[in-house]
């Protein structure tokens, strides 16, 4: 009984970790696309495919005015490094925060982004920048 039970443990954690890899990844792409539509100034068709819960707790005006300031004061991105990240995975679905460290054509910002993924895609449910630049520029 005991190896049955050993057995269901390992099965449950290599799923679990399984998921947690593949959010990760998930996410990850999700930053890239967020990225390549900003360079594009796709600001609206950001705001349209987020998450139903950035929809609701920002404006699309808002939202188009942040990312319109973001990319004429910063630039283009040029590269983007993960330096944290934390899965969640709750009843209303995985969701999955990642800090970066983004380098612009015109300075550096720290971005936090949070993704709720599902079937290997991540729905944009929050975003937050921090950069001297976007004060004083």
């Amino acid at each position: 009984m005991n190896k049955i039970a050993a057995l269901v443990a390992v099965s449950l954690l290599a799923i679990s970790c399984s998921s947690f890899t593949k959010g990760k990844e998930a996410a990850e792409s999700a930053v890239s696309y967020f990225h390549q539509q900003l360079n594009a100034e796709h600001y609206k068709e950001i705001y349209l495919q987020s998450d139903e819960r950035f929809r609701h707790a920002v404006k699309e005006t808002e939202s188009v005015a942040l990312f319109e300031a973001v990319h004429r004061k910063l630039g283009n991105v040029k590269d983007t490094t993960v330096t944290s990240w934390r899965v969640d995975t709750t009843p209303g679905g995985v969701f999955v925060s990642l800090v970066c460290n983004t380098e612009f054509t015109g300075g550096y910002a720290s971005e936090q982004f949070r993704f709720l993924v599902a079937h290997e895609y991540g729905s944009l449910v929050n975003y937050n920048i921090n950069s001297p630049l976007l004060i004083i520029k």
